[in-house]
């Protein structure tokens, strides 16, 4: 019996036996989602920071016309909540992606996305284990609504953090404490979250393999947001935490004993401590009608030409009960003037409500990079949730 069959047998039991038991909610969900995407570059690598698809049979490049693709993640999870006592209760999660359109050896099968403990009471929130960064929560949702495309001003920034910690989206390995209901809404006048990173920082050197950085807190994310009636104010700041180990100091060592610059920065680059930052908006115009904004920000942490920055601005609109538009555009810059400078980005996504259950949506994600070129992904998917 494979894995796969295993953790649904797993679900199923736990699910069966709430009737019988005070056993902790189990709630089990999850979707197949499944695209037809064309993707187009010129001048550039993979995309850049325009996401070429994922779990794709053979990839998805500017090589062939079009590929199905699994690049929302298809997944199944279960969380749930107990009481304990004094109005405090316990929560879990575990939700895990599925590669629906590869079955063989190469296929990644189930991977993590989320898996952690919680305990809240009221406004106040703990969470250990894998979660939405902070980045996530109180930066992109200003302005990136799409499911997969819409993010390249967002990844511009993000990809400058070491570990789980680039690009913003889910860290691994988290403490967090969040006051209120978080970035993600604006039901509460005012929400914070602090988040500490413990051990999630990849980079290595030598043959080995061996860790640069043998600190236990390798990062901090500080957010937090407040709510003026239709309008929402938010900022993030998020940053790598280094204690250089003895192989990290020692290949710089070795490195300035060549006088070349470039080995130099290498080895500084491997005990860096990068930063970005972002401060928005969202406004509610009308019931149907929201507005976006973000500003972002990156610190490299080098001497020179240190920062990276974006603005984006977007609007979401609620055209009918089952159709829902969003559109935003993006520009971005670096003090590097030899780096890629973004010219523009625009990204749209239309969600079409068939169902309770299913939905189609069409998305587009466009970055002009100037002289170093292009790309444009355009995408079409089904949606059967559960």
């Amino acid at each position: 019996m494979n894995k796969k069959s295993l953790l649904a047998l797993a679900i199923a039991g736990i699910a069966g036996s709430q009737a019988a038991s005070a056993a902790p909610s189990a709630d089990v969900y999850g979707f197949v989602d499944i695209g037809l995407e064309h993707y187009n570059e010129s001048g550039l690598s993979n995309g850049t920071d325009v996401f070429p698809g994922g779990d794709t049979p053979n990839g998805n490049s500017d090589a062939q016309e079009f590929a199905l693709t699994n690049n929302v993640q298809s997944r199944i999870g279960i969380k749930g909540e107990e009481e304990i006592e004094d109005g405090w209760k316990g929560t879990y999660r575990m939700e895990f992606r599925a590669d629906v359109l590869d079955n063989t050896g190469d296929s990644y099968g189930l991977r993590t996305r989320l898996g952690w403990l919680g305990l809240e009471k009221g406004d106040h929130h703990f969470k250990v284990g894998t979660q939405w960064s902070p980045f996530m929560q109180y930066s992109a949702w200003n302005t990136a609504r799409g499911e997969s495309q819409g993010l390249a001003a967002y990844f511009y920034v993000t990809d400058e953090l070491k570990g789980s910690m680039a690009y913003g989206f889910r860290n691994n390995s988290v403490i967090s404490y969040t006051y209120g209901d978080g970035g993600w809404g604006t039901a509460s006048p005012y929400t914070g979250t602090i988040a500490l990173h413990v051990g999630d920082d990849d980079r290595n050197v030598g043959v080995q393999e061996d860790l640069t950085n043998d600190a236990g807190i390798t990062g901090v994310s500080v957010a937090g947001a407040a709510t003026f009636g239709s309008l929402t104010l938010n900022a993030v700041y998020v940053k790598n935490l280094v204690s250089a180990s003895d192989e990290a100091a020692a290949n710089l060592d070795a490195a300035k004993l060549t006088a070349d610059a470039a080995q130099i920065a290498a080895a500084k680059d491997l005990i860096s401590e990068p930063a970005i930052y972002g401060v928005g908006a969202k406004m509610q115009a009308t019931k149907d009608l929201e507005f976006g904004f973000a500003y972002r920000g990156a610190d490299r942490d080098t001497k020179e030409n240190n920062y990276t920055y974006t603005t984006s601005v977007s609007t979401q609109y609620q055209f009918d009960e089952k159709t829902n538009i969003h559109l935003g555009v993006g520009v971005g810059e670096d003090e590097d003037s030899s780096a890629r400078q973004l010219k523009s980005n625009f990204y749209g996504q239309v969600w079409y409500q068939v169902t309770d259950s299913r939905s189609v949506r069409f998305e587009f994600d466009h970055a002009d990079y100037g002289d170093d070129g292009e790309v444009l992904a355009t995408l079409v998917s089904m949606r059967q949730a559960f």
